[in-house]
């Protein structure tokens, strides 16, 4: 999975939250920190490939009396880190932040994001190490990610917002709601974990097929490990999914650090003894056919986040939102506007 990597920035130990935003304002006000630095000029070539259009004008389109729009742009995280961001749908609806998972970008939200952004102001963004994101070295830890969040929504102009996390991104959730309480309204925690404890282990033979496949052209890594994220039964059907995925790892190669990266995030996760802490009211989903996050993890998680509501989706793997799509974005309508 080789790619030039992107401009390179290292980011600063995570012993310290950072601050809250001072006025963090009720969900879709719009309000920022007065004090968060100024959005980046987007228009950075080192971002990557496939970024025609990006930095361009706003977009905007009518669905009935609504107006849904597009944005696009630059953040900066943790240490100068380049955050590429989009934001979609009517600004006046409720806002929605999506974080995805391991070697995953925005663009892996697929289906799902059409279904959502009629009822929602998404942002979505790429974490640091994948997509048109910074590719800062190694060692990335989720408070760190976090952290980047957090400062994207300062910039980005929101005070508060709903946060829906998948995987790693479900970890990086977990971080932002502890670190961060305030910038956090209602919490969805996809096929993710706490730490070791929760359920069964990753067995030794993903975790090679994982690393193993950093030896393939990025499209066969692809490829190859799609088995780990989706149901055989779901690929025999949908065989276009995977080769959508290969397009885009064409498009946008991982860079073999950042993935590395990332894998270490997720690996030093801990939450467990702090989940106790969370008063977000809290959803946790998951695929009940989910081989790489058994859903052990996710009942644990539900068992010891104070209220929370699990729901199983039968027959999903872990990527059950790309699996299935439709349910996924009822079940986020049903808990966020409720």
């Amino acid at each position: 999975m080789s790619s030039p990597d992107n401009h390179l920035t290292s980011a600063p130990s995570s012993s310290a939250a950072e601050p809250e935003a001072a006025s963090p304002s009720a969900a879709g006000s719009g309000a920022a920190d007065s004090s968060a630095p100024e959005s980046v000029s987007s228009g950075h070539s080192s971002l990557g490939p496939g970024s025609s259009g990006f930095g361009a004008a706003p977009l905007a389109t009518e669905h009935g009396a609504r107006v849904i729009s597009e944005r696009r742009g630059v953040a900066l995280g943790v240490g100068g880190v380049r955050l590429h961001y989009e934001l979609r749908g009517a600004e006046d609806s409720p806002p929605l932040l999506l974080i995805r998972g391991l070697a995953r970008h925005l663009l892996h939200w697929g289906e799902l994001t059409p279904l959502l952004e009629r009822d929602f102001r998404l942002i979505l963004f790429d974490n640091r190490g994948m997509g048109r994101s910074d590719v800062p070295p190694p060692p990335y830890t989720t408070r760190v990610m976090a952290d980047d969040a957090a400062r994207l929504l300062n910039q980005v102009g929101y005070g508060q917002v709903d946060v829906f996390g998948m995987s790693l991104g479900g970890m990086i959730a977990q971080e932002l709601a502890l670190r961060h309480p305030k910038r956090v309204r209602r919490l969805v925690l996809g096929c993710t974990r706490s730490g070791p404890g929760g359920g069964p282990r990753i067995a030794p033979r993903v975790i090679w097929r994982m690393l193993s496949a950093g030896r393939l052209p990025p499209d066969e890594a692809m490829a190859r490990t799609a088995s780990l994220a989706l149901t055989r039964d779901f690929i025999a059907r949908r065989p276009e999914v995977v080769e959508s995925w290969r397009d885009l790892a064409r498009e946008l190669p991982p860079s073999k650090r950042g993935f590395l990266g990332q894998l270490l995030a997720g690996a030093t996760h801990r939450t467990t003894g702090r989940l106790h802490q969370l008063t977000q009211p809290t959803l946790v989903l998951t695929g009940d056919a989910d081989e790489l996050i058994h859903a052990d993890h996710s009942r644990s998680l539900a068992r010891a986040i104070p209220g929370a509501r699990l729901e199983l989706l039968p027959g999903a793997g872990h990527d059950f939102s790309t699996e299935q799509p439709e349910r996924t974005a009822e079940l986020l309508r049903e808990f966020l506007l409720s």
